[in-house]
């Protein structure tokens, strides 16, 4: 009997019309988890869906992903309503999405997103808010469920990696339904006690199970304490919104400890180090200031000491008798100076004084042409009366004594 073989795309057109008689692949109802989702900018979506066992690829066209309520991301816990089929091209089977709807936890992580997203907005996450956690702390407050495996392993961590630490331990509810009330009064009293980190911790879990760390008051509880906040809440793909707000997540509560301390062995080994480093680069300097004693002690100058001041006392005498010269300079140009004025102020004076002269004189003939005696040398005389000169006939009377005045002396007179 020959043998008839078939193409790959009839074997997978083949299986594809199989699958398409199966009513029951024909409108399947699953739930999982949407990982790898791929919006493409046709509007349809590409995701996978998986459980802790299995996963298989899914396609939403456009035409249904238009109805969609929410926005699809990666971790979301959804309910689907799918056909399954096979691409031919590929051969690989798959769903194909009529519709998308949250279970209970993906409304929870609808809840998550959206706080998240509002937080963001606010400016609650941004990096210039985050205090610096301290290198080398002094007392350390670790919140945690009192008997849990996550309190240990930091309390445990914290006392192998810097053992010089305080640690105390305050116990809150890290489960249950409004457990983050009294997370936020234990937060709350630990703020004002002055410690130098403050740890919140706890194991990993669901997201039911961490939703306490999501409550939006505990997150603004967090975001506002004065003290330096390390979350490590659940393990390393777990992420609360208090792992935004708080100033440094670790993956896990160990990791969180971590952070919070100094390694004393890593320390003790970098000291070490750091003493090797010292005493080669000391031994070294060492060296070099002494190949350079040696040299200068070889040196021109230190076997001839008189060479450097030598020069300087030859300019310092070159400059002293310039400073000599200057003052005889100036000294000689003072002399001259005054000598001028000497001379100006003399000539000045000179001619003032022939110019009064030549005024006194001039006054003086004034005076003399007006002088009396020089009328009385032409005959004239003054007729006086008692020391007044008599200048009418009106003035005089008979048996008056008066004194006649003449240009060679005086003489008493009566009046007849």
């Amino acid at each position: 009997m020959e043998r008839q073989y078939i193409s790959v795309l009839a074997l997978n057109k083949y299986i594809k019309a199989k699958m398409g008689q199966d009513a029951a692949l024909a409108n399947v109802y699953i739930k999982g988890e949407i990982s790898n989702y791929r919006p493409h900018p046709s509007g349809h979506l590409y995701f996978t869906l998986k459980d802790e066992h299995s996963r298989i690829s899914a396609i939403m066209f456009a035409s249904q992903a238009k109805k969609l309520k929410f926005d699809i991301e990666n971790g979301q816990q959804v309910l689907i309503r799918a056909s399954v089929s096979v691409y031919e091209a590929s051969g690989q089977y798959q769903l194909y999405v009529q519709s998308i709807e949250p279970d209970g936890i993906g409304q929870l992580y609808i809840q998550f997103v959206a706080l998240k997203d509002k937080l963001a907005k606010e400016g609650l996450f941004d990096e210039c808010h985050k205090k610096d956690i301290p290198s080398f702390p002094r007392s350390i407050a670790v919140l945690s469920a009192k008997q849990g495996a996550a309190v240990q392993d930091v309390v445990r961590t914290i006392h192998l990696r810097f053992p010089f630490t305080k640690v105390i331990v305050f116990p809150i509810p890290v489960q249950g339904k409004e457990a983050y009330i009294k997370i936020i009064e234990t937060l709350k009293k630990v703020d004002t006690l002055h410690f130098d980190t403050i740890i919140l911790a706890r194991g990993g879990g669901s997201i039911e199970d961490l939703w306490n760390f999501n409550e939006e008051v505990l997150v603004r509880c967090v975001f506002e304490c004065t003290t330096p906040i390390i979350t490590g809440i659940g393990h390393e793909t777990d992420f609360t919104i208090c792992d935004f707000v708080s100033d440094y997540r670790g993956a896990t509560p160990t990791a969180a400890a971590v952070k919070a301390t100094p390694d004393q062995l890593e320390m003790k080994s970098h000291c070490a180090a750091l003493q090797q480093q010292l005493i080669y680069k000391m031994k070294h300097y060492l060296a070099l200031q002494e190949q350079t004693l040696q040299r200068l002690k070889k040196s021109y100058y230190l076997s001839n000491p008189e060479v450097l001041y030598s020069h300087e006392i030859l300019r310092l005498t070159n400059l002293q008798d310039q400073l000599s010269y200057q003052f005889k300079m100036f000294d000689m140009s003072m002399y001259q100076q005054l000598k001028s004025y000497q001379d100006e102020l003399i000539q000045k004076m000179n001619f003032h004084l022939q110019n009064k002269n030549y005024h006194l004189k001039k006054i003086i003939a004034q005076l003399d042409a007006l002088s009396p005696l020089k009328v009385m040398h032409r005959g004239y005389s003054l007729v006086k009366k008692n020391d007044q000169v008599i200048q009418s006939i009106h003035d005089l009377h008979q048996g008056e004594i008066v004194d006649i005045q003449m240009v060679d002396g005086i003489k008493k007179a009566e009046i007849k």
